[in-house]
């Protein structure tokens, strides 16, 4: 190897430290279009059976996770301005989140869950080691972060080992509560500077905050224990008013948008739709699954692709196109809404369910694979933003 190549290989690596979402972006989106394709798959007699919980737990442990890690790896030095991610870090972490989810694609649970958990106890790690070494204090919503690693580690080691009669109890922590935490955690910040287009002055983490953020956090985490033992329904109304608390009070959802552009009207109702979902649930639980889907298709999936498409524009050099309407942007958020029809269909006209699953994850692969083909080469280590 020429000392120039060494040198171009030694740069590229140092921009996937700094930006690790380079990585883990790609690895979350292939993991979407494998968990949806799980449907295609079965309904067209390529695989004999099929799975809910792997369909489940590969849209949260591969694909959102994915996204979660590139994210917050990137995201909290910054924040902290402490040094970014080493190498070994970054390999370390890829490793993890491999193993999870080959195990998870191989429907080898254990392995799966405990590469899972990996990921999560790695996070904690990176985090936990250069927050004593900050520079600077995030934001005072951060705090649902930590709740989102405890929702996340409960209900991994509840899929493991599951509580007599509470078997779904250790997937919805999972599937639900690490999410919702994360969201509460970065919306408002992320809200407030992608909707109004400005960069949100936060002061510092007051004592009435920390109270507040805190009976928050306990209260979301306590709602699938109820859930889960005490009554379906008040656990379920417990979740979409914590949620809904937090979003409403914190996220500028009623402020002029900064520009009238599809993707953050697409974002605005993101945020719209998730407490919608979890507010339905509450009203009718015999349709609990149907409506959760409305967080999770109409809320956490084009939250998590608007705002990776705002990361890779602002950090790859691609500014200008976030200025305008984003084309694959709104080809996707119309093809998961076509998708959740085809998901809700399912429910209503059970003698079409496979049927309509097959077209709904037709309907998500339409509008996630040209996001794919045009966003993912962006991701290369070329294309940089001098700003950062």
């Amino acid at each position: 190897m020429t000392d120039t190549a060494h040198t171009k290989q030694q740069a590229s690596l140092q921009i996937l430290c700094n930006e690790p979402f380079r990585v883990f972006f790609p690895l979350g989106f292939f993991c979407s279009l494998i968990g949806v394709s799980h449907w295609l798959w079965y309904y067209s007699g390529l695989t004999e059976t099929y799975s809910c919980h792997y369909h489940g737990l590969f849209q949260i442990q591969g694909f959102e996770i994915g996204f979660a890690a590139g994210f917050l790896m990137t995201a909290l030095p910054r924040f902290l301005e402490t040094p970014p991610a080493r190498p070994w870090e970054l390999f370390l972490g890829i490793a993890l989140y491999l193993s999870g989810n080959i195990a998870l694609y191989l429907e080898r649970w254990i392995e799966a869950e405990i590469g899972f958990l990996s990921v999560i106890v790695f996070l904690l790690v990176f985090a936990a080691r250069r927050f004593p070494k900050r520079q600077d204090t995030p934001p005072p919503d951060f705090l649902f972060i930590p709740f989102g690693f405890l929702h996340a580690l409960a209900g991994g080691l509840l899929i493991l080992y599951p509580l007599p009669g509470l078997a779904k109890l250790g997937p919805r922590l999972v599937e639900q509560g690490m999410l919702l935490s994360f969201t509460m955690g970065i919306g408002p910040y992320l809200g407030a500077r992608l909707l109004t287009g400005q960069t949100p002055d936060f002061p510092p983490l007051s004592p009435t905050r920390l109270f507040r953020n805190t009976l928050l956090g306990l209260a979301l985490f306590a709602s699938f224990w109820v859930e889960a033992g005490i009554s379906q329904q008040a656990g379920l109304f417990l979740r979409a008013l914590a949620v809904s608390i937090q979003l409403f009070t914190s996220v500028p959802l009623t402020r002029p948008l900064t520009q009238p552009l599809w993707h953050l009207r697409f974002l605005r109702l993101a945020f719209f739709c998730i407490p919608a979902g979890l507010w339905l649930a509450a009203l009718v639980p015999d349709y609990e699954i149907l409506a959760l889907h409305i967080t999770f298709i109409g809320g956490f999936a084009p939250l998590t692709f608007i705002v990776a498409t705002r990361v890779i524009t602002s950090h790859c050099g691609f500014e200008p196109l976030w200025q305008k309407n984003t084309r694959t942007v709104v080809v996707l958020v119309f093809a998961l809404f076509f998708a959740f029809l085809s998901r809700m269909i399912s429910d209503l006209w059970v003698d079409y369910y496979f049927g309509m699953l097959h077209i709904g994850a037709g309907f998500w692969l339409l509008g996630a694979i040209p996001w794919g083909l045009v966003w993912l080469p962006r991701m290369t280590p070329r294309h940089i933003d001098p700003s950062h």
